[in-house]
């Protein structure tokens, strides 16, 4: 029988550009151990052991990715062979994208500088990825890719003979859908964040075949133990003085995550809800565009786990579609519930723990969702936690591993 081995070649990985890649080498750590499919596995709870299940053998794991961001930071694990290139992630065109990015509505880089930014970099990524892969026993092998350096990948990939995975986590694929086209159908598999990102998918693209993989959240790894979780809690709910104002949090804010819906809600909560705060973290300019609102509170740079462990609730808003909200599940597992907006998977990230927002652009409609799960936050902060299972990285693992075993046999 064959080996299974999968060949990952992205532009960001260890260190991630987001988490995106925080979720890729959840599930490359995963696949590179033996462990069951989804058909096959337990239940998982957070942070804690699961019963014995049927294992299929570990696969063997190569990753390539740019080194422009600087040193691993240990995401990846040693069973993870792990190589880098110096190729640039910014060049000449990107800089155009950003420099003549909108400077209304979305404030998104400007499509056509970007797409040809993409088109530039991706014969450069293929060239690069090919050597990597010459150098390597490929043939049989699998590979595997995400985000905007895609094409190239594909390219390498396709010119060896090599079956290859797509993942989809963010709406870059719909933004420049040309440019993406020939990966999105050349892809053996296309993996997507949730049911309803791939439906989104299926209307755009005629794929191959696709299967749903939630983005996977190493609660352990990333929070450590649930006694140190549900202390942390603790004690920063013990910091804020009696009739504290309720605490509106928002993690990250970009262009595709809501700084122009936000822009339209702040003044309008100030009005319907006067008493509430927003704590916004993040360390990007955007950020910054919401700080002269009076009831924002730029927060900067944080640490997730004390900056979830101190609001009542959280608030995550799209404007695309192409998503599935992590931290949801990071907010969750703090007992903390969310609004977010119906788009993609938000569905199935949110589950029972909070309210989804027929259209996030609706400010009222989100200052009514907000105020309703506030009043009701101990019970939506339950479900919140118990829907943390869903984003448990061994389930996320299992599903991903169904898919490759199902590619791997079927070849």
């Amino acid at each position: 029988m064959s080996a299974r081995r999968l060949f990952a070649a992205v532009r960001d990985l260890d260190p991630p550009g987001g988490g995106a890649e925080r979720s890729l080498a959840a599930l490359l750590n995963g696949i590179a151990a033996p462990g069951p499919t989804l058909e096959t596995a337990p239940a998982f709870v957070p942070m804690s052991p699961a019963a014995d299940a049927p294992t299929h053998p570990a696969w063997t794991v190569s990753a390539f990715a740019s080194h422009d961001r600087g040193d691993p930071i240990g995401l990846l694990e040693p069973e993870v062979d792990f190589t880098t290139t110096d190729l640039p992630i910014e060049g000449f065109w990107s800089k155009v994208a950003w420099g003549l990015r909108e400077r209304k509505g979305e404030q998104r880089r400007r499509k056509w500088a970007h797409d040809r930014h993409i088109g530039r970099r991706s014969p450069q990524f293929a060239a690069r990825v090919g050597s990597w892969l010459d150098k390597q026993e490929h043939a049989g092998g699998i590979g595997l890719t995400q985000l905007e350096w895609a094409p190239g990948a594909a390219e390498a990939f396709t010119a060896r003979g090599m079956p290859y995975v797509m993942f989809v986590r963010d709406d870059t694929v719909f933004r420049l859908e040309e440019r993406f086209r020939p990966v999105m159908e050349g892809a053996a598999l296309v993996c997507a964040a949730g049911e309803g990102l791939l439906t989104d998918i299926r209307s755009r693209f005629a794929i191959q075949q696709g299967h749903s993989v939630p983005l996977p959240i190493d609660f352990d790894g990333r929070f450590g133990s649930m006694d140190e979780v549900n202390a942390l809690r603790s004690a920063e709910q013990a910091k804020r003085p009696d009739g504290a104002p309720p605490t509106i949090g928002i993690m990250v804010v970009t262009p595709e995550k809501g700084l122009r819906m936000y822009q339209r809600l702040l003044p309008r909560l100030l009005e319907r809800w006067p008493e509430a705060e927003v704590h916004i973290a993040g360390g990007s300019a955007y950020p910054q565009e919401l700080a002269h609102h009076p009831n924002a509170r730029v927060v900067g740079h944080v640490d997730a786990a004390t900056f979830f462990a101190g609001i009542d609730l959280h608030l995550i808003l799209f404007e695309t579609t192409g998503s599935w909200g992590r931290v949801i599940g990071e907010a969750g597992l703090f007992g903390v519930p969310s609004v977010t907006s119906d788009v993609g998977s938000q569905k199935e990230a949110l589950g029972e723990g909070g309210i989804l927002v027929d259209d996030g652009h609706d400010a009222y409609a989100v200052i009514e969702a907000l105020r309703a799960v506030y009043d009701d936050r101990e019970r939506y902060g339950a479900l919140a936690r118990e829907h943390t299972r869903m984003v448990d990285h061994r389930r996320s693992v299992a599903a991903f591993r169904s898919g490759l075993e199902s590619l791997f046999e079927g070849r």
